[in-house]
């Protein structure tokens, strides 16, 4: 099959692909996560089982962080360095999805149904990780943020759209039809899949033809990651964000497994009514938690977090506190839709709140860390809720949830946000870019600041009390404001400006970007002295990028400046 779309070339093969494959990843959660779960309350299956099987199918999200460096050491570049992987993980999620038509009964079969459900998610996760680095490898800057809401909003869909249909076929026409028809599109999603290649020449199949565009780069060993990790995840602000993950996910996982299971034996919803409620809240809720981010940059992502726990808080006591509400249709449906609204806005914050500690040089190994911790008591919380179900009543049940969100609060008040790193130098904030996709925190996380020449990661360098960022490729150098007329001299330049003044030549006539530390937009500016020197600054933090040879050249001042400022032409 010839391919004729590459994901290299065109902004809109990768928006397409991103949401699709996204879209994909959302289908187990929709089904497994959500429909399943509520159909076994309505098969008579206790809260025990039912906690026990939520707690088992989300262990893959929580360990997904060693696939990365698999990935990495293991390649067929003629496929492209992340495709094949996506594939794979596809075939595999499309296929083990039609191995839930071996439960007959699902009520004596719950064990099975949870070795089903890690070996979809191990795939899905897998997906994820793989989908993630393909982004990551081959989207300019300037579209990080546009690509990012097109795989959140398509990974909403995803999993919305699954539960709401999922919900109404588990009842009509049984477990077995709903899992072919959930593979089909998983299929589809492989198909697409099939005819895209990352760059020009590329195979599409192992056996077509093509070669291999892009080549092996030694990454930085698993063992070295750690060790540096060392330096900054054991102080007493990565620890407090461990524990605010972690309860974060403890209360969220509580939650998934209390909500469903109240609402069909409690408040007498059907399986079909609590996952199109669901779906529908949840859709209303990722659209509001991508919309806060200028809110959440206003009063701070600490701030923004404690708010929104608070309501949850007052709202479980509300609900243990209310018992001669509960027959009150409207009040009921009030109650389990704020809850499902109000989710996603506390996960957006509390990403926010580790990606604000993490520091350029690992954060995506940092990063990733924090999001296991959330997804270990994701797991943990559905496992208690489980254990404590069946010894008490849905009052106790409500106030434990308020008591572990008071917990969450606690935790989230010790939080103390660091201005400085431990070098003394000036602290930066890496920039993302994220998106709430589901329970799960599908996303897309550039990690490191990246160089918006060459895509490459950049790494912090301190100088003399003074930290700029410099492209471990191309060499060109990011300096925040003011830093520029800090570093302008021959001994500074020296130490910092190592690359090769050809390679900078020739990145400099890349000119159109967006900012790698806000986003912001970039303007052509030319130095005033030597008016041979052109860069970019941004309009907004008022940050600049000099390519490679450019900070040597700005600290000198020598006859052949002046006649190339004469030969200069005017910089439109």
């Amino acid at each position: 099959m010839a391919a004729t779309l590459t994901l290299a070339n065109s902004e809109r093969v990768r928006y397409a692909t991103g949401s699709i494959m996204y879209f994909a990843q959302g289908i187990p959660h929709g089904l497994l996560g959500i429909a399943i779960p509520v159909w076994l309350v309505s098969q008579g299956v206790g809260p025990g089982d039912i906690g026990s099987y939520l707690a088992v199918i989300t262990l893959p999200w929580a360990f997904k962080l060693v696939t990365g460096p698999l990935m990495d050491r293991y390649e067929y570049l003629a496929m492209g360095k992340r495709r094949p992987w996506v594939l794979g993980a596809q075939a595999g999620l499309t296929l083990s999805l039609l191995a839930l038509t071996l439960i007959d009964q699902p009520a004596e079969q719950v064990g099975l149904l949870m070795l089903i459900g890690v070996l979809i998610n191990s795939f899905a996760a897998t997906q994820d990780v793989a989908v993630d680095g393909m982004a990551i490898d081959l989207t300019p800057v300037r579209e990080q943020g546009k690509l990012n809401a097109f795989m959140s909003f398509g990974k909403t869909i995803g999993w919305a759209a699954t539960a709401a249909v999922t919900g109404v076929l588990l009842t009509t026409v049984g477990l077995g039809t709903t899992a072919i028809m959930a593979s089909i599109v998983a299929a589809l999603a492989l198909l697409v899949m099939i005819v895209i290649i990352e760059r020009d020449g590329e195979r599409t199949l192992p056996w077509s033809k093509g070669v291999a565009a892009s080549v092996h780069r030694a990454e930085t060993s698993f063992r070295a990651v750690f060790k540096e990790l060392n330096t900054v995840l054991w102080v007493r602000t990565s620890l407090i964000v461990m524990a605010i993950m972690f309860f974060d996910g403890l209360v969220y996982g509580y939650g998934q497994a209390l909500m469903p299971i109240a609402a069909v034996n409690l408040f007498g919803y059907s399986t079909a009514q609590w996952s199109q409620l669901v779906a529908m809240m949840g859709l209303v809720g990722a659209v509001l938690a991508l919309s806060i981010g200028p809110a959440i940059d206003r009063m701070g992502a600490k701030r923004m977090m404690l708010l929104a726990v608070s309501l949850l808080c007052v709202h479980a006591f509300l609900i243990a506190q209310t018992q001669h509400l509960w027959q009150n249709t409207l009040y009921v449906r009030l109650m389990l839709s704020i809850w499902v609204l109000m989710l996603p806005i506390v996960m957006v914050s509390a990403l926010a709140l580790a990606m604000a500690i993490c520091k350029s040089v690992n954060s995506a190994t940092q990063f990733a860390i924090y999001m296991s911790a959330a997804n270990l008591g994701h797991s943990a919380g559905s496992k208690i809720y489980g254990l404590v179900a069946e010894k008490s009543t849905y009052v106790q049940s409500y106030t434990m949830l308020s008591a572990l969100f008071i917990a969450l609060i606690i935790a989230i008040l010790l939080h103390r946000h660091q201005a400085h790193d431990d070098s003394g130098g000036k602290r930066k904030h890496a920039m993302y870019t994220v998106g709430m996709g589901s329970n799960e925190a599908g996303m897309f996380v550039s990690g490191a600041m990246r160089c918006p020449k060459c895509r490459a990661d950049m790494e912090p360098i301190l100088y003399e009390g003074t930290e700029v960022d410099r492209c471990t490729i191309c060499h060109g150098i990011w300096f925040d404001a003011g830093e520029i007329e800090a570093l302008k001299n021959k001994k500074a330049a020296a130490a910092l400006d190592i690359g090769d003044r050809k390679t900078g030549r020739e990145s400099n006539a890349i000119d159109s970007y967006d900012c790698p530390r806000c986003g912001g937009a970039m303007v052509r500016v030319v130095d005033p002295v030597q008016r041979h020197i052109w860069y970019e600054t941004c309009g907004g933090c008022n940050g600049s990028y000099l390519d490679a040879g450019e900070l040597k050249d700005l600290s000198t001042r020598s006859i052949a400046d002046f006649f190339r400022d004469l030969t200069t032409p005017e910089r439109r």
